[in-house]
């Protein structure tokens, strides 16, 4: 065994997040609209977003068998990091045209115009898996085509369902950018997209039907709180010098990170949503090149820090 779920520290957490009372979902339109997010109301937005979630992944730089650093660069004439350069860019896209992420649009695009798409401001595509994306692009694409759907028709599927997240997370479980993940964190991320959106895009009557979302700054905040150990002296001297793993090592670290996470939403009462989002927000509190400010973090009396601990170095599709 390499990884397990500290139950005391789960408990610990349950007590004080809904105590805290800052934890709640995010709505993916607040604070940045025209930036980040399309506004609430926008044509094309539940397009922007389904093609978007797909793409969440890899937002860092590997040297020498190491984590190197996070991917940040200049667009918009702002240092942006990881997601947020993801968000502009789409924005970018929707902005010029509504149905630029439609499925359609998306299909007639060249190599060279995908790449652009994603240029920062000295005309660079700086995505560590641009490979990847572009594949995965080309892939959605056709799987909509062969099917003569679009991203609407799977949400109305999923709405007239007795359970729909339940069959939501199934039927985005076959599309590119989202089957390749057994835990289905993009596809629960693009559910919790759409739900909180002001549009309400998708309704969910079986919150019971919600997995956990895991990242790898929620697998960096569960070993830092403590609510996930590592128990082999071997993977935490790796893990602390940020070298790359192994996939068995990060399966095990992930699948222990996702067993705590569903515990904390059990022992909680919050939703998936708010639980993700605190420990999202958090990272800037808790970060990857800096030390983390323990002393302005709301969780510093109930987290362990355990502050030299890192996510496990994995390269994936996944998140």
């Amino acid at each position: 065994m390499i990884a397990r779920v500290n139950l005391e520290q789960v408990d610990r957490f349950a007590e004080w997040l809904p105590a805290w009372g800052g934890a709640k979902a995010f709505d993916f339109c607040a604070g940045g609209e025209g930036l980040l997010f399309p506004v609430a109301g926008s044509p094309g937005a539940l397009d922007f977003f389904f093609a978007n979630a797909g793409h969440q992944f890899g937002f860092w730089v590997a040297r020498d068998g190491r984590y190197d650093r996070p991917m940040v660069a200049e667009v918009g004439g702002q240092s942006r990091k990881g997601s947020d350069y993801l968000f502009f860019c789409f924005h970018r896209g929707l902005a010029r045209r509504a149905d630029f992420w439609a499925p359609q649009q998306m299909a007639g695009l060249t190599d060279a115009e995908w790449d652009a798409v994603f240029h920062d401001d000295t005309g660079r595509n700086p995505l560590p898996m641009w490979e990847a994306h572009l594949r995965i692009f080309r892939e959605y694409a056709d799987w909509f085509a062969e099917r003569e759907k679009v991203p609407a028709d799977l949400v109305a599927e999923a709405a007239a369902a007795a359970k729909p997240l339940a069959t939501f997370l199934r039927l985005t479980g076959e599309v590119p950018g989202y089957r390749e993940d057994p835990l289905k964190k993009k596809m629960m991320l693009l559910a919790v997209m759409l739900e909180n959106r002001p549009e309400k895009f998708l309704s969910v009557s079986d919150p019971a039907s919600a997995v956990p979302i895991i990242d790898y700054h929620l697998q960096r905040s569960a070993l830092r709180t403590g609510l996930v150990e590592l128990i082999d002296a071997d993977v935490q001297e790796h893990n602390r010098g940020r070298e790359l793993v192994d996939e068995q090592t990060e399966s095990e670290i992930r699948q222990a990170t996702y067993d705590a996470i569903a515990q904390l939403v059990e022992r909680s009462g919050l939703s998936v949503a708010a639980i993700d989002y605190f420990f999202f927000m958090n990272r800037t509190r808790c970060p990857e090149m800096t030390l983390p400010q323990c002393e302005v973090c709301p969780a510093a009396t109930v987290c362990i820090r355990n502050t030299e601990a890192f996510q496990p170095v994995f390269r994936t599709e996944a998140y």
